[in-house]
């Protein structure tokens, strides 16, 4: 049996999570396997962003109710009717009652996923336009539409909800991931009575009866409050929810799984500052000591608050890092009390140096730019002599994803990878 979907609200609410992340892009493909759960993520990120900039969502999926919702008039025409009588899509856009800065393209008076339409050159030079406004695309379409992957390979990149890959587009720029989150039911209560037990009197019986009613009853509306649905079915979706689910952070899954073996797992964690201007105030003090030193960005569990951790040198066991921090001990840049070797396999990679002359001059150059930029990097040399620039050091995946959004935040385009490579 198939757990019941989440509200649309979730999707929104996951949606306003990932807004930041695409912050440096101005057209994006939402995808699903699911075309309703596309839409409300896709409004999500749209109502997180319109307070920045312009935003306007194309119905690429026919008529897909949360998105069709928000169209309000009798004009029935939209992208369909663009490309069939050659109408700019300006003029077939709808702007969203209650909603500063947000539009709509409906499907149209019939369903814009062709594959005509999908694979169409107009939306290369569409996206453009966007590029140049700073405003933000959004193209709602099912994962299995035809021609997807020309569509694809005209936008910025995609958001996938609910599907981990795209078979259509392998090579496609996946931005973020979001998982469909799924509400479980509440357990089943038998409330057949049972049998008396000898010497149990009527009263008694009575009173446990009344009880386990009581829970069923609870236990059912606390099943239509989790699931939206009452005894008339399904609710209509509330397309402009404000509920504030748990975050769901988009998992980027690192770029070279073939590297795991070469990674260099091991650091040392010289401290975790629960604000970023301790852990800066710590980079400052010794960071020009500290061999590849950095500053990670990691969630605390599921909540929002995060810990700044200064991590320093990059190894491929734990006897490198053991012999670091005994060295900054020594050194009293560490207290004896403090410090510890971890296993952070996975990095950021946010530039590289080809092989040339002068290696060390241009990294430093590249490094120090970062650093002008809040990016606290550090070089790794590769077998063929080039330089992969990495930021923050990670135990797993989901650790990166808001180290990911502030490099995006600050204009860089972060890769999680295995860190590879040796000190310079």
């Amino acid at each position: 049996m198939t757990a019941p979907r989440a509200p649309g609200g979730a999707y929104e609410g996951a949606g306003r999570q990932v807004a930041v992340a695409l912050r440096g892009y101005s057209s994006v493909l939402v995808t699903s396997d699911d075309v309703t759960a596309a839409a409300h993520t896709a409004i999500g990120i749209a109502l997180g962003e319109s307070a920045h900039r312009l935003v306007m969502i194309g119905d690429l999926a026919g008529e897909v109710a949360p998105l069709q919702s928000l169209v309000r008039g009798d004009d029935a025409h939209g992208i369909y009717d663009s490309f069939e009588f050659g109408t700019s899509f300006v003029r077939v856009a709808r702007e969203v009652e209650g909603a500063n800065n947000m539009l709509i393209m409906p499907s149209g008076t019939e369903s814009a996923a062709t594959e005509q339409i999908f694979s169409s050159r107009r939306w290369r030079n569409f996206a453009s336009e966007f590029a140049k406004a700073d405003e933000l695309l959004l193209l709602v379409a099912h994962s299995d539409s035809p021609g997807l992957a020309q569509l694809v390979a005209q936008v910025d990149g995609v958001v996938l909800v609910g599907i981990q890959r795209l078979p259509a587009a392998p090579t496609a720029n996946i931005l973020a991931r979001i998982p469909h989150p799924v509400v479980a039911p509440p357990p089943k209560i038998d409330l057949a009575p049972a049998s008396a037990p000898a010497g149990l009197s009527p009263l008694r019986i009575g009173i446990g009866a009344g009880a386990l009613l009581t829970i069923g009853g609870l236990g059912g509306v606390t099943f239509k409050m989790l699931t939206g649905r009452g005894d008339q079915g399904p609710a209509p979706a509330d397309t402009l929810a404000t509920e504030s689910p748990q975050p769901v952070r988009p998992v980027m899954l690192p770029a070279n799984p073939q590297d795991s073996i070469e990674a260099m797992p091991y650091s040392v964690e010289i401290l975790a500052a629960n604000t970023s201007e301790g852990a800066n105030f710590e980079m400052n003090r010794h960071g020009a000591q500290l061999p590849a030193s950095t500053i990670s960005l990691v969630p605390i569990g599921d909540t929002e608050a995060t810990w700044y951790k200064v991590h320093a040198g990059a190894y491929t066991d734990s006897a490198g890092a053991e012999t670091l921090l005994a060295t900054l001990r020594r050194r009293r840049i560490v207290l004896e009390s403090a410090g510890s070797i971890i296993r952070a396999p996975f990095a950021l990679r946010v530039d590289s140096v080809a092989p040339q002359a002068g290696m060390t001059a241009r990294i430093r150059e590249r490094i120090r730019d970062l650093s002008e930029r809040g990016v606290h990097a550090y070089a790794l040399m590769q077998n063929d002599g080039s330089a992969r620039i990495y930021a923050g050091a990670f135990g797993n995946p989901e650790q990166s994803s808001l180290a990911a959004t502030a490099l995006r935040v600050a204009g860089l385009t972060p890769v999680l990878e295995y860190r590879t490579g040796r000190l310079p």
